[in-house]
C-alpha cells in the first residue's frame, strides 16, 4: 500500500517538487515524485514506518512554503511504489530552511558563509545572483522594510496567517503590511508599508547581524523583483522579474501580449480583458477572430482638465470654492502641471507625498462598507474633469479624506465591472481576464471579487498582472 499525495501547483517551476525529491532521498524512504501539467504526484511506501516518520520529520523541518502551492489531496492506494530521480533547474529563490539553519547556527561549518549554495531542491547547479541593495536603519521616502527578526513580526505588523506564510515562503515576495508598532509608524509616517523577509545570501547575513545587535528591521529600496497581494483565496503577482512565468512574444502591443499569455494560461477560447494600471486603463477583447483594445482611456493631462473645468460655469465655481477653502492644495495643483491622475487626487485630498501609493494607503484606513458616488463617466474619452469635480465636492462637503480615497477605488472597481459586463454582452463572451498594477490596492481588488464573483473573473496564477 502507498500514500499518494496529489498537489496542485500553480506554476511550471520545478523547485518545489525538487525539495520533495531531496527529502525522499535523505529520509531513505521508498518513494517517488513526478510533476506534470501543474500537478505534483508524491507516492510513498506506507509500510516502512520508520522511514515514513523520518520523511514526516524532515518535511516539517525543511520543506518550505510556496506562493504557488494550492490544494493537496491525500489517499491510500494499492499501487507499486517506484523510485524517482527528479531533477530541478536552478532558480532565483531564497535560501531554503536547511540553508538558513546552516548559515545562522554558530556551530555550523557554514556559519555566516557568504559562499553557501543551495542544492536542496534536487538541483545540480546553484543559481548565481548578485544583489546590490543598501540596507539602513534610517527611513527615506519610498523605502520598504527588511524584517531581520522573524520572531518580532507580530509585534511590528498586523498580518493574517496566510500573509505570514506568503512572506516567509521560499519565493520571499514583497507584500504590503499594516504597521502595528508605534515607533515604526512614527519613524516612517505611515500606517502601511511594503515588507520583505531576507531574500538572498546578502540580505540574510545583514539580517543576522542586525538581529544580533537587537535590530528587528532595516530599510532598503525595493527593486520590484516580486510584488504579491493576497485577497480572499487569491494570490496575485503584481509585478516580477523572477519566478513568475515569462511572457511569450505573441503580440507587439505589450498589453495585448500579456492578455494573450494569460488567455493561454486560462485555456479560454475567447475573453474580454481589463487592464487597470497606473500606466493607463484599457479594455480588450479576443473573440477568436481578432484581438484588440476596444476601449482605451486617454492620457491624463492636468492642465487640460483644469481648462475644461474653467470652461464650465458650474465647475468653474467649484474650482473657486475649492481654491478659497483649500488654498495650499489648489496652489500645488496649479504648480504641478505634469501630475498623473492619482497624484492629482492625492493633492486634492492633501495627502503627503502624493502618488498612487499614498492614495492607495489612505483608502485602506476606511474600515466600513459602502462609499461615496465618485463620477466615472466616459463616452469616447474618460471624463477626468467630472471625476476630479466630484472628489472636490466631497472634500468641500467635509467628507473624510480616507473615505473619499476608499470611494475612488470602489468606484473604479464598479466602473470596471460595468464596462466588462457591457463588452461581454456586446461580443457574446463569457470569460473575463484581469490585469494591471492597480490590483495592488486591496479595496479595488476586493470590490471586483465581491461584486463580480458570479462571473468568475480570471486572475493569472503565475504571470504578473503588470510589467
Amino acid at each position: 500500500m502507498a500514500i499518494v499525495q496529489t498537489i496542485k501547483y500553480n506554476s511550471n517551476n520545478r523547485y518545489f517538487a525538487g525539495f520533495l525529491q531531496s527529502i525522499i532521498d535523505e529520509s531513505k524512504i521508498e518513494g517517488g515524485v513526478e510533476f506534470r501539467d501543474g500537478t505534483i504526484r508524491l507516492v510513498l511506501d506506507q509500510d516502512d514506518r520508520e522511514a515514513l516518520e523520518r520523511f514526516s520529520e524532515l518535511s516539517n523541518r525543511y520543506l518550505p512554503q510556496s506562493i504557488f502551492l494550492s490544494d493537496i489531496e491525500t489517499n491510500i492506494e494499492d499501487i507499486e511504489v517506484k523510485k524517482s530521480r527528479f531533477k530541478s533547474e536552478p532558480y532565483n529563490i531564497s535560501l531554503c530552511p536547511k540553508c538558513l539553519e546552516m548559515i545562522s547556527t554558530p556551530s555550523s561549518p557554514y556559519y555566516l558563509d557568504d559562499k553557501i549554495e543551495c542544492h536542496h531542491y534536487s538541483n545540480d547547479e546553484a543559481f548565481k545572483y548578485s544583489d546590490n541593495s543598501l540596507f539602513s536603519p534610517h527611513y527615506t521616502e519610498g523605502s520598504i522594510v527588511l524584517l531581520c527578526d522573524s520572531k518580532e513580526v507580530d509585534n511590528l505588523f498586523i498580518l493574517t496567517q496566510r500573509e505570514k506564510e506568503i512572506l516567509f515562503s521560499i519565493e520571499k515576495p514583497t507584500i504590503k503590511a499594516t504597521i502595528k508598532d508605534e515607533e515604526l509608524k512614527e519613524l516612517t509616517g505611515k500606517k502601511y508599508i511594503y515588507l520583505k523577509a531576507p531574500f538572498d545570501i546578502r540580505s540574510t547575513l545583514v539580517a543576522i547581524n542586525a538581529k544580533d545587535s537587537d535590530i528587528s528591521y532595516l530599510f532598503f529600496k525595493d527593486n520590484s523583483d516580486l510584488k504579491v497581494i493576497t485577497i480572499q483565496d487569491n494570490i496575485s503577482i503584481i509585478r516580477a522579474y523572477r519566478v513568475a512565468k515569462e511572457l511569450k512574444s505573441l503580440h507587439q502591443d505589450r498589453v495585448i501580449n500579456r492578455f494573450l499569455n494569460i488567455l493561454d494560461e486560462a485555456n479560454f477560447a475567447k475573453a474580454v480583458g481589463a487592464y487597470i494600471s497606473t500606466k493607463g486603463i484599457s479594455f480588450l477583447i479576443d473573440d477568436s477572430k481578432e484581438v484588440k483594445r476596444v476601449i482605451e482611456f486617454r492620457e491624463f493631462d492636468l492642465e487640460d482638465t483644469l481648462e475644461q473645468m474653467r470652461a464650465n460655469p458650474t465647475r468653474e465655481k467649484l474650482l473657486e470654492n475649492f481654491a478659497n477653502s483649500f488654498r495650499d492644495s489648489y496652489e500645488r495643483l496649479i504648480e504641478s502641471k505634469s501630475r498623473d491622475i492619482f497624484e492629482t487626487l492625492a493633492i486634492i485630498l492633501d495627502i503627503p507625498n502624493p502618488s498612487f501609493e499614498s492614495l492607495s494607503d489612505k483608502s485602506l484606513e476606511f474600515r466600513g462598507n459602502g462609499g461615496l458616488k465618485i463620477d466615472m463617466n466616459f463616452d469616447e474619452n474618460f471624463d477626468y474633469a467630472s471625476m476630479i469635480g466630484s472628489v472636490m465636492s466631497f472634500k468641500l462637503a467635509g467628507a473624510e479624506d480616507f473615505f473619499i480615497a476608499y470611494s475612488i477605488f470602489e468606484a473604479l472597481g464598479d466602473m470596471t465591472i460595468s464596462v466588462l459586463n457591457q463588452l461581454k454582452k456586446k461580443f457574446d463572451i463569457k470569460e473575463s481576464i484581469m490585469m494591471g498594477d492597480i490590483f495592488s490596492n486591496s479595496v479595488f481588488y476586493s470590490r471586483i471579487l465581491s461584486k463580480y464573483q458570479i462571473h468568475n473573473p480570471y486572475f493569472s496564477k503565475e504571470i504578473a498582472l503588470d510589467e
